[in-house]
């Protein structure tokens, strides 16, 4: 999961770092999307300066995987099967948990505020395909009132 992190973390930072960083993670990839659907996620994960643990890390984990998807595959991100099954994964969650609980207020528009959150960076880069993402970060923004 490092180089999901790391990924990230090189957007200020030098060309070959970022090379670097996107060489890395793209060589990691399909080892990282098979952990996150075996479940077999860190105890502990930090992402943008935020420590996750519990059901939250699983959650920064898959947002992360998928914007740094999106990150290292530029253009070919559209068109990329893992990040679609990826996309989907964290859709089918999310929608499953808005089913359950239509009614939820304040910076719970997903689980809980950390997850909410995450989903909130992912609508902001408009990671996901199948949704309206800009339709959704406002309802974000509605709800974090």
């Amino acid at each position: 999961m490092k180089e999901i992190v790391d990924v990230l973390g090189t957007a200020a930072s030098s060309k070959v770092e970022r090379v670097a960083a996107r060489a890395a993670f793209l060589r990691r990839r399909a080892d990282i999307w098979k952990a996150i659907q075996e479940e077999r996620f860190p105890a502990i994960y930090v992402s943008s300066e935020m420590k996750f643990v519990g059901a939250p890390r699983k959650t920064a984990i898959r947002c992360d995987f998928l914007l740094a998807n999106k990150v290292a595959l530029g253009k070919k991100y559209a068109a990329d099967h893992i990040s679609d099954l990826a996309q989907r994964d964290l859709l089918f969650r999310v929608l499953r948990d808005r089913e359950v609980f239509p009614n939820r207020t304040g910076s719970k528009f997903y689980c809980c505020p950390k997850c909410t959150a995450k989903l909130y960076e992912c609508v902001s880069a408009k990671v996901f395909r199948y949704i309206d993402n800009a339709k959704w970060k406002a309802a974000i923004e509605g709800h974090a009132r």
